[in-house]
Order: structure tokens, then sequence, then C-alpha cells
């Protein structure tokens, strides 16, 4: 049947008891020197067929007495009721005869997966289990059948309370007989899929679940061939629906099907049905909390389904159950940070690289110092970027991202000293130099950021236009701030920062503003021409004008209107500075 169902979280393995390996192992040596079974008390004057089926029953978990009890009882009960031509129960000394030579006490009670190991090597067809439970007015058990090949295959019998494990024995076989009848339609279900006859394996289950109303095996089979549609021609018609609602049928008898959960998740996922899809990862963990691989396996479909925070919340217990678990740890830190959960995140990468110290690679903690960054705990990230770059000390990368939190973190001057470091390691590190000159343009010094990223043009043509952009914005606001105060020095502030930007990538835009900038200086306040006396300051002045013309013109379209009016007013503004400069330097 695992051959056929369809789901993204099939094959997920199941964490079993420690001794399961030794059932593997010790047993199938073990068994190799035992003599053939021998047939139970009340069948030993037949001999079995060659269609005789066996059944294994091992003592029953819970209550220690009881389970011995409730499975002898159980044996005694088929033994007594059905031909050895029919069905025969392996009998007790058979078991306690291998459990002993594999390393186990007679009477041992065994988990599913190593009582599915111990029918394969047994033989066995079908397996009861169950669990006994003591109450105040006897015992509470309750059964189930499974098919050795896939524990998945599961029927559940019901739950029978009694004082008298004969009765109960009686209630379990009856309704064992039951469920039998569906086997063979389940067998030719299966064919059909085999046989890639979907038409013969629907009737097949529709004639076992009529046979067995309470059938999850043949119920099990034929969502299975609905789901093995999605990859044929008839993977546009139905088979979501009827896939969806066969499993729901199942969960109902057994809420504890991981098949059917599975078939019905893979189906609401298909269908992109979010929610139900997510209530069936739930479903999934439920059915089983102590199977790991697969609670974790489900969260993980949870996150994949957009709903990362949803996933952390489930994760958070089986992390704590298992302490030390690193693929577990890790696994958390990724859900957190796909919740964004940065705190969290940063925690639980702690935590998990504290487990495996290996882990603590360069992705690790280029990831922590975002998370933090994220988090804004810049000051938490400059000390994880000073260990990264301590661990890997001919990188900058790591140094780049501790400037960048220092200047985050309001730590203006070591960053400063970070960059200059960077820049003499590798004066062509990436943005190094943009980091170093934006942070002398925060400090206020504009003049070490010029020269910052002149250096830079002269080391890495390549980065003109990054550094002329800079350059401009950084005279940009010195003008914006002159706009502000009206002060002729504050234009003139503005003018070799922008001059600098058109020398390395000329624009228009550094031309207009070095014409504004120059011609408020100038014209902006009337006292500035009273204040030109010597020679030099009319000679000062015509130069300047002469920066106004010739930028506006290629700076104009910035704003036309502005270039038409100072244009339209600069030829009287230069006839007048030209005309006293020759006077006064002439008196002179």
């Amino acid at each position: 049947m695992s051959t056929v169902r369809h789901s993204l979280l099939e094959n997920i393995p199941v964490k079993t008891p420690h001794r399961s390996v030794l059932l593997a192992t010790g047993l199938a040596l073990a068994f190799a020197a035992l003599a053939r079974p021998t047939v139970a008390n009340a069948q030993r004057q037949q001999l079995p067929g060659p269609d005789t089926k066996k059944v294994l029953v091992t003592t029953f978990r819970g209550d220690v007495a009881g389970g011995v009890r409730a499975a002898d009882e159980i044996r005694n009960r088929i033994q007594g009721e059905y031909s050895i031509k029919t069905l025969m129960p392996i009998s007790k000394k058979d078991i306690d005869a291998n459990l002993q030579n594999a390393g186990y006490t007679p009477d041992s009670a065994l988990a599913p997966q190593d009582n599915k190991e111990l029918a394969r090597i047994l033989r066995a067809d079908e397996i009861i289990d169950g669990v006994v439970v003591k109450t105040a007015t006897g015992y509470r058990v309750q059964a189930r059948m499974f098919l050795p090949r896939d524990l998945s295959l599961s029927q559940p019998l019901g739950t029978f309370e009694s004082k008298d494990f004969g009765d109960i024995a009686k209630q379990v076989v009856d309704e064992y007989d039951r469920a039998r009848k569906q086997i063979p339609d389940n067998q030719a279900c299966e064919n059909g899929i085999r046989s890639n006859t979907p038409s013969v394996a629907i009737a097949a289950a529709l004639k076992g679940v009529q046979n067995y109303n309470k059938s999850t095996l043949t119920r099990l089979c034929l969502a299975s061939v609905y789901a093995s549609m999605r990859t044929t021609a008839d993977s546009t018609g139905p088979w979501k629906d009827s896939v969806i609602s066969i499993a729901n049928e199942i969960v109902k008898l057994d809420p504890t099907n991981t098949a059917a959960i599975e078939l019905a998740y893979g189906a609401y996922n298909a269908k992109a049905d979010k929610i139900n899809a997510m209530r069936m990862l739930i479903a999934l963990m439920n059915a089983d909390p102590t199977n790991t691989e697969r609670r974790k396996s489900a969260i993980i479909g949870i996150v994949n389904l957009g709903e990362p925070d949803s996933a952390a919340r489930a994760m958070k217990p089986l992390v704590d159950e298992n302490p030390g678990d690193a693929e577990l740890a890790k696994t958390y830190w990724q859900i957190l940070r796909a919740a964004k959960r940065y705190k969290e995140a940063v925690s639980a990468g702690i935590a998990w690289v504290t487990i495996d110290t290996a882990s603590a690679d360069s992705a690790y903690y280029f990831r922590q110092i975002s998370d933090l960054a994220a988090d804004s705990a810049y000051a938490k990230a400059v000390e994880f970027a000073d260990r990264a770059s301590a661990k890997y000390p001919t990188r900058v990368d790591f140094l780049l991202l501790k400037a960048q939190n220092e200047r985050k973190s309001g730590q203006l001057p070591a960053a400063k000293l970070t960059l200059e470091r960077i820049l003499k390691l590798d004066p062509k590190a990436p943005l190094a130099a943009a980091q170093l000159a934006t942070i002398d343009n925060d400090l206020g010094q504009v003049d070490e950021a010029v020269k910052v990223l002149k250096a830079d043009y002269a080391a890495d043509p390549s980065n003109k236009d990054r550094d002329a952009a800079l350059l401009l914005s950084f005279g940009k606001k010195l003008y914006d701030a002159a706009a502000a105060s009206k002060l002729p020095t504050d234009y003139l502030k503005a003018v070799p920062v922008l001059q600098a930007s058109d020398e390395i990538a000329p624009s228009e835009n550094a031309s207009f503003f070095i014409a504004v900038s120059v011609f408020q200086a100038i014209a902006s306040n009337p006292e500035t021409m009273k204040a030109l006396k010597t020679c030099e300051d009319f000679k000062g002045a015509a130069d300047m004008l002469s920066l106004v013309s010739i930028h506006m013109p290629r700076g104009g379209r910035v704003s036309p209107e502005t270039a038409k009016q100072i244009l339209g007013y600069l030829p009287q503004l230069q006839t007048f500075v030209d005309g006293s400069a020759r006077r006064v330097c002439a008196a002179k």
C-alpha cells in the first residue's frame, strides 16, 4: 500500500524504542536457530493448510499483568473458534522463545514497530495489538489489527471494558472476525492499483466497505486510488474532493490513522486550502506525539503553507522535549527566522551552536547579525560582527557589518575607525569608501568625505557614478541648509562639494546647484555686493559669475524657470562686476 499512497509527508520514519535494533538483528539471528513454530494447543491435532493465515498477538502494552492476560485470552479464543485450515495464532511458546533469544524477557510488551519486525520474521500475516488500562471496576482494552508490511494499514477493533478478560477477548475476536472480511477486497484493490486498473480497484474497495462498514483498510485503498489520479489524465477531475471525503471518513473511525491524514493533507494542499491543510498537519502531529521526525516534518509543512508563526509555536515543545538534539534546534532557529521573531531566533541560534559548535560558520554569523539588526539590537549586532571578524580575520565583510551597525547605534567615531581599517586592508572593499564618506558627512567633516570619495574614484573608476551621486547628495544637503539660512557663506560651502561631484561624473543636477549656489551667494544679499572693495574681491566675484555662466546653461533643464530668471539677470550683474573690477584694479 505504501507504494501507492500520495502525500508530501510520505515515508517519514517512526522513532521506535532502542530495542527495535535488537529485534531487527538479534531476533533474526535467534530465530534462525529455532525449530518451526508449534501449532496452538487446540489446533495441534491438525496441520495448517497452504492457505492458513497466521496472526501474531503479543502482550498488550499498559498494565503489565493485564497485558499478558489480554493477549493470552485473545490467542486462546482465536485458536478455539477458527479452523487451523483458515487461521492460526502464533503460539505463546514460540513468541516467548524468540523474545528470550533476542534478549527480551518472556511476555514483553512490544512497540508497534517491534511487533512489525517480529511478525515479519515469524511470517505472520496479521497482528493484533493493543493497550490495557486498569479501571476501578476492571479493565479497559483498546485493540487494533494491522498488516505487518505497513504500520499505517491499521484497523481499530474498538475499546472494550470488563472485569473478565474472557469476555473482553470474545468481543475483540468477534470484531476481528468482522474486520477480516475486508482483507481480500483490500488485496484486490491494491492489485488494481498496481495493474493500473482504477475501476477494478475502486469496485473492490467499495465491496470491502460494504462487507465491513467500519473498514479503514479498504477506505484507505480507495482514497489512494483517487490520490493516484493526480498524475494521470484524470488529474483535472474531482479526485481531490474524493480523497478528502474518504480520508475524513477514515479519521472519524480512527483519529490516529496517519496515512489517511497525509492523504487528506495532500488533497487540501492541492486545492490551496491552507486552513484545512494546516489542520491536517496538526492532526498528524497529534496522532503520534512520540514520533519526533513526523512532528518535525509536519511543522516544516506548516511553514511551507506560509504559517511560520504557527509552526514556531508547535516546534517549541518538540525542542524542549529533546534537549541536545542539534537538528531540531537548527530547525527551530530557521522557523523563528521565517516567522520574523528575531529576538527569539537569535537566542535559538545560540542554543543550536552551543550543541553543535562546528555549525557556527560564516553563514550563521551573517544571519545572526542580520536578525539583530532587524530587531534594532545594533549594539549586539556589533558584538557578533566583532566575533565573526576575529574568527575570519582576512575577510572585510564582517567589518563592514560591524561599521554599519556601529553607525546605526550612533557610534559614528567607532564606525569611522572600523571603515578606515577596512580601506587599509582593501582600498577597493565594496561600499567601504561610500560608508566612510557618509559617516564623515554625518560628523560634519564634509571635506574629509570629498577626499575619501575622490580617492575611491582614483582606486576604482567603476565607482564614479556612485561616488558622484553621494557627493551630489552631500552638496544638495548643504544647499538646502543655505536656502534656509540665506547666508552667502552657507551657499559657498556647497560649491566645492558639488564641483567634486561634477568632476567625477558631470551631471545636470550638479551644474544646476553649482550655478544657483554661486548666484545666491553673490546676488541674494545686497550686503554682499557692498562688501566688494578690493581688486581681489571683484576678480573673485567675476570668477564666480563665470561658474554661473558655464553651469546654468548645462543644468537649466532641472528648473527652466529658475534658469531663465538667473540668466536674464546675469548680464547686468556681470557688467557691473567686470566694470568695477577694471576700475578698482586700474586705480591700484
